[in-house]
């Protein structure tokens, strides 16, 4: 009999943690849209020169619509490749227009969408950060049946949840042929990323909750659920550039593969890049950086719905706040260029 108790007594404390790791998940905005901040202005096509935006629209893995654009320079002819952009959460791909625009400029189509539950795109929730890396699967699915871009290099850019996303992908074994990824300020594990983000919320270290939290992404996602960027990176030949700010609050550097060098530094087809005093925007201008960390935290602690916060909300400076890091963008730039081209970047 008191074998019967201890056990029934260990059953229900696995029951009761595995509920509270639910919640937890759950409570990281996954379990919710994401339909960006209504008092902000997102950028389109018709904010930009010489920007021309396709309407695109591809199903996902259980029949969602996703809906994004074809973005390309009405002042190129020639394309060097197709980018394929992976946004991050809070909104959905017109957060990065001005990214999406450079990179246009330089020569190139974007494809940019909005992941499921965001925006445009259909689905109630997001489900879980893996469903990110499972709406690009589709992506690349479909960008093999459009005519105008089904031949060009294929290139992955993304930020944040978009740069995990992009980083493990591969894992995934789409049928297409990536030349090359870029990861601006991607997180290793989603595990440590809910940790860090219930940490911050309740000030407790959740790390029994750990395996729980595979289990639970196993369960909802399978193999995509348990994915770890340094892993995939190092599983496929793929050319991976890889940026981080050293003052990321978001994604911490313990948690970015730039900050565990020590799984990266032998592949030969890898390369990080920590930016010591930049933040989580790492491809943002030191200054549009501080403007925009300042806003929110301004906005934050005004009440995001009292008339003060909708007065900052309406003087941003949008200019400022989406000003590019040339010497940043530049070096992403010509490593998409190498690995369009085919060249060994490791080695010029």
């Amino acid at each position: 009999m008191p074998y019967i108790i201890s056990a029934v007594i260990i059953l229900l404390f696995i029951v009761i943690l595995f509920t509270f790791a639910i919640v937890i998940l759950n409570s990281a905005g996954v379990n919710k849209r994401c339909d960006g901040d209504e008092n902000l202005k997102y950028l389109k096509a018709k904010n930009f020169d010489n920007l021309n935006a396709l309407p695109i629209n591809f199903k996902s893995d259980k029949g969602q619509t996703l809906n994004g654009f074809l973005y390309s320079s009405a002042k190129v002819d020639t394309y060097k490749g197709l980018i394929v952009f992976s946004h991050g959460m809070g909104a959905g791909h017109l957060a990065y227009t001005t990214e999406i625009n450079y990179f246009a400029q330089k020569g190139y189509v974007v494809l940019g969408y909005d992941n499921t539950g965001c925006c445009t795109s259909e689905g109630k929730k997001i489900k879980g950060f893996a469903q990110g890396i499972i709406d690009l699967k589709y992506a690349l699915k479909f960008v093999k049946t459009r005519e105008e871009v089904k031949d060009l290099p294929i290139l992955l850019v993304g930020h944040s949840w978009g740069a995990y996303s992009v980083s493990n992908v591969s894992s995934l074994k789409p049928d297409v042929d990536i030349k090359g990824i870029v990861a601006f300020s991607p997180f290793n594990s989603m595990n440590k990323l809910i940790r860090d983000i219930a940490k911050r919320q309740t000030k407790i270290n959740l790390s029994i909750l750990s395996p729980f939290f595979d289990i639970i992404n196993l369960l909802r996602f399978g193999k995509a659920g348990i994915l770890r960027s340094c892993d995939s990176i190092n599983s496929n030949s793929i050319p991976t550039l890889v940026l981080h700010g050293g003052n990321d609050m978001q994604v911490t550097i313990k948690n970015s593969p730039v900050g565990k060098k020590h799984k990266v530094k032998d592949n030969p087809n890898a390369r990080t890049v920590l930016y010591e005093n930049k933040y989580h925007n790492v491809y943002l201008a030191k200054d549009a950086e501080q403007y925009l960390n300042d806003t929110f935290a301004k906005i934050e602690s005004l009440g995001k719905n009292s008339p003060e916060a909708y007065e900052v909300y309406q003087n941003i400076d949008y200019t400022l706040i989406t000003k590019e890091d040339l010497s940043v963008m530049e070096t992403v730039s010509t490593f998409l260029e190498e690995c369009a081209m085919k060249r060994d970047f490791l080695t010029e």
